[in-house]
């Protein structure tokens, strides 16, 4: 499996930071919330979720809210 890509996150036009440890470099994937009663339907939504890539705390958005931006250096 391929290791997710550092990247830097905005939400709102606002860059992101870790609410824990204050960071600015995150993972981003898209996750699948299970609906009590569908969930074999294909009607479950979806999530993007940024991890922080120093404490690893899990920042869950409205899927296609966040914007990305690779790291420099």
């Amino acid at each position: 499996m391929a290791r997710p890509t550092p990247v830097h996150v905005e939400v709102a036009g606002r860059a992101l930071r870790c609410l824990v440890c204050d960071a600015d470099v995150f993972t981003v994937r898209t996750i699948t919330l299970i609906t009590s009663g569908l969930a074999n339907t294909g009607f479950n939504k979806q999530a993007d979720v940024a991890t922080c890539g120093t404490c690893g705390h899990l920042h869950q958005f409205v899927a296609g809210a966040l914007v990305t931006r690779p790291v420099q250096g």
